[in-house]
């Protein structure tokens, strides 16, 4: 689902975390993410007989960019291997890699993990993911290497409690050789399966997963948020709707909860108007109003800033427009303030994009200009800033400066981000009247998509830039007649 939280569609290009294709269920703007069993309001996280390491623990070492060599280390040293699969751009992303992966009580799994990241983006990583499909940013892998086996997986953002606990689980299906059909290894299966988009497939295990087990299984909450992801990607609204408003007040998680609510507001937009639709959107609303007012335990400022922009969606909606406004205000306030207490630029560009959204929802574009402005000089060599900043302007009518600021992100970008760059370009040139200059730019996009790797390819993106591109070369001789 493409989900607008108030985001003009230039700032979507620049969006955290989007899904890899539209038939994947997932905000552009908000991470899926699945769930493990979260700690009630107040509950200790860790008991007294496992005490956590020091404060002063160094935080978990990563082999960045280099699969090959972490593969052979995780062989020879007989580890798992956990793969960080991110990109530059999302925003989670980079919560997750400042906020939660350096988070010490992680340290101890290091004597029994290799630890790897890579960006998506990069060609070097073509070749995993032709093997491991992934639909949202991050995801985060736990694998057999003498198997090239994904023994446990998780799309979106997490806690360090729910990362601990999945990697423990994993270690736990490797070292014991799980049957098949252990409930662990089968929830592995169905998340490929929803990754690669075979909906059905998925659907069927994460119904076996639930038929065999209950309340006791840690995990069952990731399988309630698989099946309705599937049941969203399926094309079913109706049976996704049902689910969702059947489970939406029972899933847990540091972030998990808000977005089964914003998949099950996506399925019940879908819906006829009517009775069936109306409920589920209470349901989903009900549940985000209970989650922002009383966050999670663990989640972080991510997490909740992305819970209250997809409740201030959810308020625009139903035509609560004053609502969707106080959700953005305090949404901008959060972030701001999280922004100003991080120790590096890096840190703070966490929330660059979701400011520059409520920025914009809120009527202060300007506001995220000078913003992205100020984070482009603090880190020249990134692209995210000016690609952002290209969007809040083309949304003012500021073309022109909007053109220079795509063009320094598009001097920096590479693999399928870089695309998104070119698309917005053509627009801009649409905008200008540069009918040559927007040709020119599709034609770019187009040859880009077709000389991508397999593992990064998305035929449902080269689909759309060649339409666009049939209809540019179109419209010139149209006006001749």
């Amino acid at each position: 689902m493409a989900r607008s939280f108030l985001v003009p569609a230039a700032l979507l290009l620049a969006a955290g975390c989007a899904p890899a294709a539209p038939a994947q269920s997932a905000p552009d703007d908000v991470r899926p993410a699945t769930a493990a069993t979260a700690p009630a309001e107040g509950e200790k996280t860790a008991s007294a007989a496992q005490k956590p390491p020091p404060a002063d623990s160094p935080p978990l070492a990563f082999i960045e960019d280099d699969l090959p060599a972490a593969m052979a280390r995780a062989r020879a040293e007989k580890k798992a291997l956990f793969v960080d699969a991110w990109a530059p751009w999302c925003h989670t992303c980079l919560s997750m890699k400042s906020y939660v992966l350096v988070d010490p009580s992680l340290r101890p799994l290091a004597d029994r993990v290799i630890f790897a990241a890579i960006d998506t983006d990069r060609p070097e990583s073509a070749g995993f993911l032709e093997r491991h499909k992934m639909s949202f940013w991050p995801t985060f892998f736990v694998i057999d290497p003498a198997r090239d086996e994904v023994l446990a997986y998780w799309p979106g953002a997490a806690s360090a409690r729910e990362l601990k606990a999945l990697v423990e689980d994993a270690l736990v299906v490797m070292d014991a050789s799980a049957p098949a059909n252990d409930p662990r290894r089968l929830l592995a299966q169905a998340s490929a399966a929803r990754a690669a988009g075979e909906h059905k497939r998925a659907i069927g295990l994460y119904d076996e997963i639930l038929g065999k087990t209950d309340a006791s299984f840690a995990r069952r909450d990731d399988a309630i948020v698989g099946k309705l992801y599937a049941l969203a990607g399926s094309g079913d609204a109706a049976a996704c709707a049902r689910f969702g408003e059947e489970n939406v007040a029972k899933v847990r998680g540091s972030a998990a909860p808000a977005d089964f609510a914003a998949t099950l507001l996506s399925c019940a937009s879908k819906l006829p108007k009517g009775a069936a639709q109306d409920s589920a959107r209470r349901a989903a609303i009900a549940r985000l109003e209970e989650l922002v007012q009383k966050p999670p335990a663990d989640s972080s400022v991510d997490d909740r800033a992305d819970a209250l922009a997809i409740y201030a969606s959810g308020l625009s909606d139903r035509g609560d427009a004053e609502g969707a406004r106080a959700a953005h205000e305090k949404r901008l306030t959060l972030m701001e303030k999280a922004a100003a207490e991080a120790k590096t630029p890096e840190m703070a560009a966490t929330y660059d994009y979701g400011r520059a959204v409520s920025y914009v929802a809120l009527g202060r574009p300007e506001e995220a200009v000078r913003m992205l402005e100020q984070r482009e000089k603090e880190m020249p060599k990134s692209y995210d800033p000016p690609a952002r900043l290209a969007g809040v302007l083309f949304k003012m009518g500021r073309l022109e400066d909007a053109l220079r600021a795509n063009g320094r992100a598009l001097a920096l970008a590479y693999g399928p981000r870089r695309l998104g760059y070119l698309k917005l370009r053509a627009d801009i040139q649409a905008k200008m009247g540069d009918r040559a200059g927007q040709i020119a730019t599709l034609r770019e996009e187009v040859a880009g998509y077709e000389a991508l790797a397999r593992g990064q390819a998305s035929e449902t993106a080269l689909a759309d830039a060649r339409r666009r591109l049939a209809e540019a070369e179109k419209a010139p001789a149209d006006k001749k007649r």
